[in-house]
């Protein structure tokens, strides 16, 4: 039996940053990833710089993968343009990933790729089957359809499914984001165009699944390429904790909802969870309380559950695409505004 004080299940950008810090923290852990590569989920690969009291590159301490910073998105509707400031890291996420697995290792990190985690196992000690891993706490960094949370006994949230792909070209200022919030390219979604270094980052998605497929076919015959598609968690975020257990990121649904934005939330969750895990390594896992990283997520909460009512009125309460337009542009003046604040430090 081979025994850890904790054991990470996911190696997305939740599980990564988690496993950088608790490597620099000297915790005894290892990380079990499904897959034999990293980024293999669909994203927009877009990072805010900085969220609350957050500075991405404080989380990330590198540029590798950092192709282009922009300032701007533009908002398409069918009543007109709206200018969004929003700083914005246009990366490519497969080598963000592989940055945070080599600093992680560098610091003494355990990080094994394909290795699915079949099941959770409740005896004395807590089990991951079928590896036979005897751990102290887990992490559930495992994603929409967290094992982790099943385990613990809290409900999966609501999702909702996006495609995206790259496009050589695209007639659109290479400076900007370019969103289209309008009901015939997509209904309760938007499309993006999101410029990379040399390409573009072209998707589409849906807080529903059968208007996803009707636009999305639409919508693809304009480029034909090979799409990736995935799903997102558009829940106000969920209980965090439970029977020797934390979640982080998709599993415990800390995204911006109202747009599915999770890379820098993920991250920041991850760092206060190592924080926590820390203090629990201090006391060496005895008569632990989780409950005081839930505490310590309280101001994280209530921003995403701000952004989760948001995103309830935008698409189920006000109908009328109007009386949206009209909602959305005070939503994009207030968030202008926000990160303005926040850049001016």
């Amino acid at each position: 039996m081979e025994r850890h004080d904790v054991v990470i299940i996911g190696g997305g950008i939740a599980g990564l940053t988690l496993a950088k810090f608790l490597a620099e923290y000297g915790i005894d852990f290892v990380l079990l990833e499904e897959h034999k590569d990293f980024f293999m989920k669909a994203c927009g690969e877009g990072i805010i710089s900085r969220l609350m009291d957050y500075n991405f590159f404080d989380l990330y301490e590198s540029k590798i993968g950092i192709e282009k910073r922009i300032n701007e998105a533009i908002i398409y509707t069918k009543y007109g343009k709206l200018n969004l400031f929003i700083p914005v890291l246009m990366t490519n996420k497969k080598e963000i990933e592989k940055e945070l697995a080599r600093q992680a290792i560098k610091r003494g990190a355990d990080i094994r790729m394909n290795e699915k985690v079949k099941k959770i196992e409740k005896r004395e000690k807590v089990i991951i089957m079928p590896q036979n891993i005897e751990a102290k706490l887990i992490v559930g960094a495992d994603g929409l359809f967290s094992l982790t949370r099943k385990y613990i006994g809290i409900k999966q949230p609501r999702y909702a499914i996006a495609a995206e792909t790259l496009i050589k070209e695209i007639d659109l200022d290479k400076n900007k984001i370019h969103v289209e919030f309008k009901k015939d390219v997509v209904k309760y979604g938007y499309s993006w165009f999101f410029p990379k270094k040399d390409i573009w980052n072209v998707g589409i998605g849906s807080f529903y699944m059968k208007e996803f497929k009707k636009s999305f076919e639409k919508f693809k015959k304009k480029f034909d390429v090979r799409w990736k598609a995935g799903y997102v968690p558009i829940s106000k975020p969920l209980k965090a904790y439970g029977r020797n257990a934390i979640l982080v990121g998709d599993a415990a649904s800390q995204v911006n909802s109202s747009v599915g934005a999770g890379n820098m939330m993920s991250m920041i969750c991850s760092s206060i969870a190592a924080k926590v895990i820390k203090n629990f390594s201090n006391k060496n896992f005895l008569d632990i309380d989780l409950s005081v990283y839930e505490k310590e997520l309280k101001k994280i909460k209530k921003a995403l559950t701000y952004e989760y009512r948001f995103n309830i009125i935008f698409h189920k309460i006000v109908r009328n695409e109007y009386l949206q337009y009209k909602l959305l542009k005070k939503f994009v003046e207030e968030t202008s505004k926000y990160y303005k604040k926040v850049e001016k430090g």
